[in-house]
């Protein structure tokens, strides 16, 4: 029996536990202002963090405490950050925090940086925010809402809170996260270029001029280790060879976030300046572009890369095909050459119009968010406009006589929408006649591997149709036509119903959307294509719940090596069945917004037995790698079904160094040493309260040629031995009777573990060999 002491001490400790996971509340709840508290020990901290930044933008000052949301760490590193946004005279500048500067394994809510931005340059307070919830709508951008920050207990402001891209952005949207990885945008720490640097050599839009990389360092940011033969070889193809632009430019992608930053007239970014966006390269070999910096949508910029500043109502009336001859803009010019890029850039835009006309410009959003800030910005004595100008500029202009930011005028968030709206639903490039797609079904209805799958739609006033189809969410669509011949399960030839064909092979899934075109315009299906898209599920055999187990797990390795020998984090499965289970159609994650986040390759898992999957951000690599790493400060991973259907969760605490976490009994728990691929070695010992141990004899120990074991009350699932080092070198084959032998002649001297693993209980005995 365990003492009634000691079931008291496990009761606080699954207290404790589970009293710090309900704590950390999440970090980017949209609805949910945070709290950070910032203690330094010095008052001058703000002269302190000035004189950092004069002398290296990057260097941090150290804050002795940080409390976010009631959490507290120490030892976290604190910078400004910005451009235009920061300034030595202003007492409201933005912040970069990192938790896990000194420390390695501080995290909140899985998140180890914070980037707050001041709200300089919106009176309303909401464009950043609201923006960025927006674009998530069409092409993968961060988190973001708003936060109050304290500096040694005194209120600096509210401030936007958006998440870092960072390895756990890419890794959560591209599958990886080791590839290139630019910011593009002028640095901070200027160089002399090289003399052989030719003229243009000048703005982050993608303009290629020389092979040589180094002409390019004052303008592309590398957050990569590697990268600059990557990034140059896609520019190369961008600006000088289109016919295979699409192996090395997500292109539908790039037309997002270009359709995007115009019809919400976002000039600082690559539509405007031609700054401030990110690119990163998939494990495909695929640049990604990334919105950045969003504080100033709805007009707040008013540059637009050619002539002066524009007036709101130029803003207004911005054309949708800004810069389509410019050659300093060669992902607007060079991409709107192809007159199917063009088409699909223009359908693009034309759902934003339609998504901003049906949400009526966003008002409800706007209204819910300034409302639960009303409070904070009240409280704000440091904000860059009044109140009123806040409750302004939600639905009208505000303009600013001076001060801050200079005279100018802010446009109303939606007067403004309303205002692209009106002019582009009216604009002869948006008002032609499109394609209709309708009536999109398949054929069969239930669908397995190796099996002809046939999708159809009706289609008119278009002279193109393709399917665009992947067997997952890692690989690029692949583009097929659609006819109308009667020969692709489309009904009679010539009836407006348009069939493809595509084999299914070994796949369990089928991703796949609709595009037409005419020789004026474009239409997709679903509208937000790439991005959002259609699926039809294989028929595969059942998971039955409880079948495949999380069982182990450590999230900081320095002891076992992977077969790269790299010491990375690791995750144990069990199979509890007897008989071995496919992993075809599972996947792993540690992002519960992207449940099919890793997919486990071809393979299956034998009954009655473990298996590791290296969890070391490596995605791309062969055999069992995620792309993703464990969060030391703990965090949640999900075992789930192509349909994501969960089979197993675990949410972790925070773990040492080569600490494991493991399953025992039905609970979870520190377990005493880990146990890589073998039953979880755990710190309660439950057999002495467990009938069905109460009489397992095993004879003779010390053995010699064999074991004989005894059950009395249950036959276990399963029997493992291991030798000291935790070596397996036995594993029983099925058990079917209360007597069973073991034959060890050929075991050496010394100490071994039995392990009986029983469906709903493990435990070992220890046995000596002379």
């Amino acid at each position: 029996m365990i003492p009634d002491f000691m079931k008291y001490f496990i009761l606080s400790i699954l207290q404790l536990v589970l009293h710090s996971f309900i704590e950390a509340q999440s970090l980017y709840d949209l609805y949910t202002i945070q709290e950070v508290k910032i203690t330094f020990p010095f008052s001058n901290w703000d002269q302190k963090l000035d004189s950092l930044h004069t002398v290296d933008s990057d260097a941090r000052l150290i804050a002795t405490k940080l409390e976010l949301n009631g959490i507290v760490y120490d030892s976290v590193g604190i910078r400004y950050k910005g451009n235009s946004t920061y300034n030595a005279n202003r007492n409201k500048n933005p912040f970069n925090i990192k938790l896990d500067f000194i420390k390695s394994n501080q995290k909140y809510d899985g998140h180890n940086t914070l980037k707050l931005s001041s709200g300089f340059m919106d009176p309303s307070f909401l464009r950043e925010v609201l923006a960025y919830k927006i674009a998530r709508q069409y092409l993968p951008a961060s988190l973001a809402n708003f936060i109050n920050v304290y500096v040694n207990n005194i209120l600096v402001g509210l401030y936007s809170n958006v998440e870092d891209v960072d390895k756990d952005f890419l890794s959560n949207h591209f599958y990886s996260s080791n590839n290139a990885f630019f910011q593009c945008d002028r640095i901070d720490k200027q160089i002399q270029l090289p003399g052989s640097c030719p003229p243009g050599m000048v703005g982050s839009a993608l303009k290629y001029v020389t092979p040589d990389s180094a002409c390019y360092f004052n303008n592309y940011e590398k957050e990569s280790e590697t990268g600059w033969n990557e990034l140059l070889n896609m520019m190369f193809h961008l600006n000088q060879d289109l016919a295979n632009l699409e192996n090395y430019l997500d292109v539908d992608r790039a037309l997002w976030m270009l359709a995007l930053n115009n019809f919400f007239v976002n000039l600082d970014s690559y539509s405007g300046s031609g700054h401030n966006y990110l690119v990163y390269e998939n494990k495909l070999g695929r640049f990604n572009t990334i919105p950045w910096d969003l504080n100033e949508f709805y007009g707040a910029f008013t540059n637009a890369g050619v002539g002066g500043q524009l007036t709101v109502l130029q803003m207004q009336q911005l054309d949708p095909l800004l810069h389509l001859n410019n050659l300093e803009r060669p992902l607007i010019s060079k991409l709107f050459s192809i007159p199917k890029w063009k088409k699909r850039y223009l359908a693009h835009l034309f759902t934003i119009l339609n998504d901003a006309k049906n949400a009526n410009a966003y008002e409800h959003d706007g209204l819910v968010l300034q409302n639960q800030i009303s409070a904070s910005v009240s409280n704000d004595r440091n904000k860059f406009f009044t109140d009123a100008a806040f409750i302004t500029n939600l639905y009208n202009d505000f303009t600013n006589s001076g001060g801050m930011g200079g005279a100018k005028t802010y446009p109303g968030l939606i007067s403004f929408t309303n205002a692209r709206i009106s002019f582009l639903s009216n604009h002869p490039s948006l008002i032609v006649t499109k394609p209709s797609i309708e009536q999109i079904h398949s054929f069969p209805t239930e669908i397995h591997k190796n099996e002809i799958v046939y999708i159809a739609a009706k289609i008119s006033n278009a002279s193109l149709s393709s399917l665009f189809y992947r067997y997952g969410p890692e690989e690029i669509f692949k583009e097929l036509m659609m006819f109308d011949d009667g020969l692709h399960q489309d009904g009679i030839a010539g009836d407006s119903i348009f069939g493809a064909a595509i084999n299914m092979l070994n796949y369990s899934s089928l991703q796949y959307y609709l595009y037409s075109e005419n020789a004026n315009s474009a239409s997709l299906m679903p509208p937000r294509a790439e991005y959002e898209f259609y699926t039809l599920q294989v028929q595969t055999d059942t998971f039955i719940k409880g079948d495949i187990l999380l069982n182990e797990l450590q999230a900081s390795n320095t002891i076992l090596k992977d077969e790269h020998g790299d010491f990375d984090d690791w995750i144990e499965i069990f199979n509890s069945t007897d008989q071995a289970i496919s992993l075809n159609g599972l996947y792993l994650t540690d992002n519960f917004d992207n449940k099919l986040k890793w997919k486990f390759p071809d393979t299956a898992i034998n009954a009655n037995s473990f298996l590791i999957i290296w969890a070391d951000e490596d995605g791309g690599d062969e055999g069992l790698h995620a792309n993703f790493k464990l969060s030391k400060s703990g965090e949640r991973l999900g075992l789930f079904t192509i349909d994501s259907v969960s089979l197993d969760e675990v949410e972790f605490p925070a773990l040492n160094d080569n600490q494991s976490y493991g399953r025992c009994l039905n609970a979870w728990e520190y377990t005493r040493n880990p146990t890589f691929g073998i039953p979880n070695d755990c710190n309660i010992t439950w057999v002495a309260e467990s009938p069905k141990f109460e009489y397992v004899f095993c004879y003779p120990n010390p053995i010699d040629q064999r074991i004989q074991l005894v059950f009395n009350n249950a036959i276990p699932n399963l029997i493992i031995a291991t030798d000291i080092l935790g070596n397996i070198i036995y594993k029983s084959k099925t058990i079917d009777s209360k007597l069973f032998t073991i034959i060890s002649d050929s075991w050496k001297p010394g100490l071994y573990n039995l392990h009986f693993i029983f469906s709903d209980i493990q435990t070992f005995q220890k046995i000596i060999k002379k």
